[in-house]
């Protein structure tokens, strides 16, 4: 079947379940669930994202036409909503605008200090201290950590430092790519500064207005980072294979293949190879120096901090939250993020964190004493993250104007109608965790499902069981979507982690599976069914590291060990 078969086949397939299966609610009854619905199948049946989500905003016009409209009045309408009404008046929004400008900045800054060697540097120190099996995977888990501020940067730079190294000490391939894969994301989708926070303080500030909260996307970041369950515990997980010594299933088979033969990659395995990295390479005669990417980022951070301390500091509530609960407390800096203007704060961050950036790329002398990164490199580096990074951009851009559709047509108005008396609200965040893994699985990538799901189920949370509830489902969101991207095999983290580490990609998948799938289980029960019903996050946060522990322990033999 072709594209266009499958395309047809997708919206067929939505307009039947709008129509007919769904019960009718509201002002446009089913049909209100046509924009995801549409844009979930024509990703699922074609892999092309962006036409679902473009389909999508169609439908939305389309459903959202005034009766008694003409053929050519009808067209004019359908174009007018969709460009205007959907993508051009959220993006004409400042904050829109501001949060496009700091994700690029920050992209291109992260570029440039690749090309200084800045991540090089981090990754070198980190690498020389492997002497040893443990030490080799402990220095990669680390690795994965401290290089917190882009995921793409994080696989291509740990993946490729650590393979010769892992390569020496007879450590499977498919140990680096898990080990690569399930720090890449997790770490950069909670960092407080990366090419993530944009994206996810973007949908979050859209969504927070529509239910008139009066809470900022950046403050929803940080009440939900307690409640990313999947992300935290992977991090463990990881830990946990390392410190305890422990491996099972697939993995374990591959950890003694390697240590027994010396064969990384096993008998007729396909190791993945790309060009992912090209226009990365650091000019000959530069010397990695991990300082040279400490110092922008270190920079950015204190830099937001600050921005956001001088642009609330004369407001009414600042005022009264400083002199009340003291200028550490997190109540004070809660009202901090509530009242400043994040988007445009983080924007100059990452602008002067980029000016930095090229500052040092510039100046930065090879053996001879010459300076090979020229302005005009450093510059062509930055434009090039950019431009790399437009298809990201667009989803972005597409993303804003899912939500503008959803409301013109009553999506969340729908949901709270139709599941209101169904279903308790302490079971949604887990089902909505549920849901998103499934359809980040399908469709392989994780900010496309954020996208999708976040404008419809964060109203209907907040609804259905107020704050806290939505404050789990925001997070079930991001953390579902992420799991399911880690065990997709058409994710591009998953290619980019087979790619880096020279695995076999089937194999990468076969093996990081069981462990993914394990915290996933964890994450679902003691995360957002125990948070919902019972404990605190951090309880469910403790819990579940003792059970992932207990699981490899168990489970679990030591791979060192043949036998």
């Amino acid at each position: 079947m072709n594209t266009s078969a499958r395309y047809g086949v997708a919206v067929a397939l939505s307009c039947l379940l709008s129509a007919v299966v769904l019960p009718s609610f509201g002002e446009h009854g089913g049909w209100s669930l046509f924009p995801p619905l549409c844009a979930i199948s024509v990703a699922m049946f074609t892999g092309r994202l962006i036409l679902g989500l473009c389909s999508a905003l169609m439908g939305a016009a389309i459903i959202s036409l005034p009766t008694g409209t003409g053929i050519l009045e009808s067209i004019g309408f359908v174009v007018h909503a969709t460009t205007i009404g959907f993508v051009w008046t959220p993006l004409s929004d400042s904050f829109q605008l501001y949060i496009l400008a700091f994700t690029t900045s920050l992209i291109g800054m992260v570029r440039i200090i690749s090309v200084a060697g800045g991540t090089r540097g981090i990754a070198e120190r980190l690498a020389h201290s492997a002497e040893g099996r443990r030490a080799a995977r402990l220095s990669t888990w680390l690795l994965g950590m401290a290089i917190f501020f882009d995921d793409y940067a994080n696989t291509l730079v740990v993946g490729t430092t650590m393979r010769p190294v892992f390569d020496r000490f007879r450590i499977c391939r498919e140990k680096l790519a898990y080990l690569v894969d399930s720090t890449a994301a997790p770490v950069a989708g909670i960092a407080l500064i990366s090419t993530w926070i944009g994206y996810e303080v973007g949908l979050f500030e859209d969504a927070m207005e529509s239910v008139g909260t009066g809470i900022s996307g950046y403050e929803l970041f940080f009440r939900a980072l307690p409640s990313r369950f999947y992300c935290l515990l992977a991090l463990v997980s990881v830990g946990a294979s390392i410190l305890l010594r422990r491996d099972f299933g697939p993995m374990l088979s591959a950890e003694r293949r390697a240590n027994s033969t010396g064969a990384v990659l096993r008998d007729g395995a396909t190791p993945m190879a790309g060009n992912e990295d090209r226009g990365l390479e650091v000019p000959a005669g530069i010397i990695a120096d991990w300082r040279v990417a400490a110092t922008p980022v270190v920079f950015v951070i204190l830099g937001v901090l600050a921005g956001m301390q001088l642009d609330a500091w004369s407001v009414a509530d600042v005022i009264e939250a400083r002199g009340r609960d003291g200028f550490f407390s997190q109540g004070y800096w809660t009202t901090v993020f509530s009242n400043a203007d994040g988007a445009r704060v983080m924007f100059q961050a990452a602008i002067a964190g980029s000016v930095l950036a090229f500052g040092l790329a510039i100046s930065r002398r090879d053996g001879a004493g010459n300076f090979p990164i020229t302005p005009r490199h450093a510059g062509r580096a930055w434009i090039g993250g950019v431009t790399g990074f437009s298809r990201a951009l667009v989803i972005l851009i597409l993303a804003w104007a899912i939500k503008e559709a959803c409301g013109a047509v009553g999506t969340s108005s729908y949901l709270v109608i139709a599941l209101g008396d169904s279903l308790p609200a302490a079971a949604l965040p887990v089902l909505v965790f549920l849901l998103a893994s499934v359809v980040a699985f399908s469709i392989g990538t994780s900010w496309t499902t954020m996208a999708i799901l976040l404008p419809t189920t964060i109203p209907l949370a907040h609804t259905l069981g107020g704050m806290p509830i939505a404050v789990l489902v925001a997070a079930a969101v991001l953390d579902g979507a992420i799991f399911g991207d880690h065990c997709s095999p058409i994710s591009d983290t998953t290619v980019l982690s087979s790619i880096a580490s020279g695995c076999d990609h089937l194999d990468h998948v076969k093996t990081q599976f069981p462990y993914a799938l394990g915290t996933m289980v964890v994450a679902a029960l003691f995360g957002y069914v125990g948070t919902a019903l019972l404990w605190p996050a951090w309880v469910g946060l403790l819990l579940g590291a003792a059970i992932i522990s207990a699981m490899f322990w168990v489970f679990g033999k030591d791979p060192d060990q043949l036998g």
